[in-house]
């Protein structure tokens, strides 16, 4: 899990900020990033540093300054965090960049999935629709509604599998993507079912029988 990037203790932050605020305007200069934003960064940067100087050194003033130093620190947040955003949604924006400004880098390191995962989800749901010559078979975690009906993660399709009569399942073919439809013009009572595979075409569980009647 990638660590936070904004340190938590005020010395840390106190650090990780100079650094950021020294060596955003050469990288926002070098990526097209806006100046109005580093010029409110470098603001932000020179009050902080007053503000958490003034509260190491003063007994005196001590309560007023810590809380005065609450109320940058926060502002601050908000404005780092608006920041890197756009930084990170910037294309020309690098990852040695981002490591010289210490924000997250992101991981390209591609997760390894379990070869047990496709048998440890639930399988796909079916809903049928009927024309003349035609099944059209809806599957997935929401058939009845294809817009919020994305497969399952890791996920590359299912293999639709039919029967007549309550004979040998044969297989129809794999789709990445629901609906499938099934030319037959048998007007005999007809069974789907189907199963996940993913990447690897490992496969996963049958769902439930769906019946259908083609006239």
């Amino acid at each position: 899990m990638a660590k936070h990037y904004i340190p938590y203790k005020d010395a840390e932050f106190d650090e990780w900020f100079k650094n950021f605020a020294l060596k955003l305007p050469a990288i926002a200069n070098a990526v097209g990033f806006p100046q109005n934003l580093v010029a409110q960064i470098t603001a932000a940067y020179a009050e902080w540093k007053l503000v958490y100087r003034a509260s190491q050194q003063s007994e005196s003033q001590y309560h007023a300054d810590i809380e005065a130093k609450k109320g940058a620190r926060s502002n601050d947040h908000k404005l780092i965090r608006t920041a890197t955003k756009l930084l990170q949604a910037t294309p020309d924006l690098t990852d040695v960049q981002r490591e010289l400004l210490d924000i997250t880098v992101r991981d390209t390191k591609p997760t390894s999935v379990s070869p047990e995962y496709v048998m440890e989800l639930d399988p796909p749901l079916l809903k049928l629709d009927l024309q003349p010559g035609q099944v059209t078979i809806h599957f997935g975690v929401n058939p009845s509604d294809e817009r919020r009906n994305a497969k399952p993660e890791n996920i590359a399709g299912a293999k639709i599998w039919y029967r007549v009569g309550g004979g040998e399942w044969k297989w129809v073919g794999d789709d990445t993507n629901s609906p499938y439809r099934h030319d037959i013009d048998l007007g005999e009572a007809l069974e789907y079912r189907a199963q996940w595979f993913d990447k690897k075409m490992r496969v996963g569980l049958f769902s439930q029988v769906a019946r259908a009647t083609v006239s």
